[in-house]
C-alpha cells in the first residue's frame, strides 16, 4: 500500500443507498474505518465465510466462463527496460488484454490520494468511471478496503480510529467518498459491493497491539479481504458460475509475489494458490500522482517508465507471470500535480 485514508463517518442516508453487506459468504474491506455502518439485517446464514484452514481450500472444477467477445489485437509489445509494453486507444482493450478468459480472482491496487491532489481525479474515481463498466456481466463481487467495525466493540474500534491518525492526516479527505461511490457504481452494473469486516478480536488485537499497531492493521486488513474473496469464489462455484471477483484497495494487498518484510500484508498468494493460478495482480497508476521520492522509486518500473511518453494512451506493462500495472492516459498537465518524471527507457 502506497498510503492509508483520512477517516469520516459516513451517513445513515449514504450506508443505506449503497446497500453495503458486511458479510455474505464472501468478502472484506478495510482502511478507512466506517463508523456507524450497521450491517443489512437479512444476510444469509448459508453464505458465511469459510474459517481459514477449512477442508475446502481451493477451487476446482468450477465451470468455464462464456468466451468474451474478441478483444482488439493488442499492439506489438515494446522493451520497458526487463518489462513487457503494451499500448491502447482504450481501458477496456487494456483491462480485456491482462485478464484473459481463465481468470477468476483480479486484485487490484492503488496509490492513495494525497491531500493536495483533488484536482485531479484520483485512481478510484477513474477506475469508477473508465475501467469498471467493462466488467459488467463478468465481475459478481467487489471487495473494497474500507474497515466496517462491529458495532459489539465499540471501544476497540475507536482505539484502532485514534491509531490510524498519524499515518491518515496526509490523504485526501476525498478517498473514502470515491470509494463509496465506487461500490455504488458497482451494484448499479450488478457487481456485489463488499466491505471488510474484522471480528472483534481481531479489531482488540489491533488496538492492544501498541507501536505495532500499524503492523497488525496490516496483516489484518490481507487475512480478512483473504477470507472474503476466497468465500465469494466459493460461493460463484457453488452456484455453478464462474464470475469475477475483484479485490481493490492499497498497491501491496495484492502482490502476488511480497517481499519478506511485507509478506503478510497481501492477500495474493493465498488467492493465486486459492484459484490454481488464475489470480491476476493489477497496480493502477495515475501518471499525474507520480513523484520523485523514495515510497515511488523503490517501485520495480520506476527506473523504466516515463509518465510524458505516450501519455494520451493506456499502458499496460507486465512486470511477471499474471503481474500488471495499467498507467492511465494523463488527464492534466504534468505541473499540475508535481509529476518528477523518471529516466526514460
Amino acid at each position: 500500500m502506497l498510503g492509508f485514508w483520512r477517516s469520516r463517518t459516513p451517513s445513515a442516508a449514504e450506508v443505506s443507498a449503497l446497500g453495503w453487506r458486511r458479510r455474505a459468504g464472501v468478502l472484506g474491506c478495510s482502511l478507512p474505518l466506517l463508523v456507524g455502518c450497521v450491517a443489512p439485517a437479512a444476510v444469509p446464514t448459508h453464505a458465511t465465510s469459510p474459517p481459514v484452514g477449512a477442508a475446502s481450500s481451493e477451487v476446482t472444477a468450477a465451470p468455464e466462463p462464456e468466451p468474451p467477445a474478441p478483444a482488439p489485437a493488442a499492439p506489438a509489445p515494446a522493451a520497458c527496460g526487463p518489462f513487457e509494453c503494451r499500448r491502447f486507444d482504450t481501458g477496456s482493450a487494456a483491462l480485456a488484454s491482462l485478464l484473459g478468459e481463465q481468470t477468476l480472482a483480479l486484485g487490484i491496487g492503488e496509490a492513495h490520494a494525497l491531500a493536495g491532489s483533488e484536482g485531479v481525479a484520483s485512481t478510484a474515481r477513474r477506475f469508477t468511471s473508465e475501467l469498471l463498466p467493462s466488467l459488467a456481466g463478468r465481475a459478481s463481487h467487489l471487495v473494497v478496503e474500507l474497515l466496517n467495525p462491529d458495532p459489539r466493540c465499540e471501544l476497540a474500534t475507536r482505539e484502532v480510529r485514534k491509531r490510524q491518525e498519524p499515518v491518515t492526516a496526509p490523504q485526501s479527505a476525498q478517498n473514502q467518498n470515491d470509494y463509496i461511490e465506487l461500490g455504488r457504481r458497482a451494484r448499479a452494473l450488478g457487481i456485489e459491493p463488499f466491505v471488510l469486516s474484522p471480528s472483534c478480536d481481531e479489531f482488540r488485537a489491533i488496538a492492544d497491539a501498541g507501536d505495532a499497531a500499524i503492523e497488525v492493521m496490516l496483516q489484518t486488513i490481507a487475512r480478512v479481504a483473504s477470507r472474503m474473496l476466497r468465500g465469494a469464489l466459493m460461493k460463484n462455484q457453488a452456484a455453478g458460475r464462474a464470475g469475477l471477483v475483484i479485490g481493490y484497495g492499497g498497491a501491496l494487498h495484492n502482490d502476488i509475489e511480497p517481499s519478506g518484510a511485507k509478506a503478510s500484508w497481501s492477500y495474493g498468494p493465498d488467492l493465486a494458490a486459492f484459484t490454481q493460478g488464475r489470480y491476476v495482480e493489477l497496480d493502477l497508476i495515475v501518471r499525474e500522482f507520480i513523484k520523485d521520492t523514495e515510497v515511488w522509486r523503490a517501485l520495480p518500473w520506476y527506473p523504466y517508465f516515463d509518465p510524458n511518453r505516450f501519455d494520451d494512451q493506456w499502458l499496460v506493462m507486465r512486470t511477471g507471470p499474471r503481474r500488471y500495472v495499467l498507467f492511465f492516459p494523463r488527464t492534466a498537465p504534468a505541473s499540475s500535480a508535481g509529476v518528477a518524471p523518471a529516466p526514460s527507457p
